[in-house]
């Protein structure tokens, strides 16, 4: 099996810790959790009731120190801050970002006890396809493919992502469109933070 270089992001709640496990048990594959080496290494602004802070100029340097080592082996980087700590010549294959409906999204975040406040944060990021934007930026449309786990398992997204990194089905981007599929009250309500 070849070497995979694989980035596994978008918003909190939509599978990407679950998924990438099962992707880098496959591939045989490490895994580099953001979040992760963020905490360990002391690249935390600051701890509140809304989350973490990282510094992530800090873990970018982290993350670039683990991958000038990692010359050999494959390995799935994990973490919604992806776009945001990583390089274009970070050597990826591929960045696969994780999308989930708006309203499945908004029960998974609030099962885990988020404030409204996040909730609400994460789900108009979700609804604006942010996460998407900035990996497109970040890694360059031709890295990027898009998997809605919206009604799939963690097994079937794992399944669709390592079917694209190796290239047995299209990469695939921008055609979640979650705008066109949510109600004016539900736009007031995810829009009001």
């Amino acid at each position: 099996m070849k070497t995979v270089r694989l980035v596994i992001t978008g918003n909190p709640g939509v599978g990407k810790h679950t998924s990438a496990q099962l992707v880098a048990r496959e591939l045989k594959a490490e895994i580099i959790d953001i979040n992760k080496v963020a905490l360990d290494n002391g690249a935390v602004l600051e701890k509140t009731g809304k989350g973490i802070e990282v510094d992530t100029k800090k873990a970018s340097k982290l993350v670039a120190n683990i991958l000038n080592k990692k010359k050999k082996g494959s390995f799935v980087i994990v973490g919604h801050l992806a776009p945001y700590v990583m390089k274009k010549s970070a050597g990826i294959d591929m960045a696969a970002v994780l999308r989930r409906s708006p309203r499945k999204l908004e029960e998974t975040l609030l099962e885990r006890k988020y404030i409204r406040e996040k909730v609400n944060e994460n789900v108009s990021a979700e609804i604006l396809g942010i996460s998407l934007y900035d990996s497109i930026k970040a890694f360059g449309k031709r890295k990027v493919a898009e998997f809605d786990t919206t009604g799939k398992t963690p097994e079937q997204t794992a399944e669709e992502i390592i079917a694209t990194v190796q290239k047995e089905r299209p990469r695939r981007s921008g055609s979640v469109d979650w705008l066109a599929v949510i109600s004016e009250e539900e736009v007031q309500r995810y829009f009001s933070y």
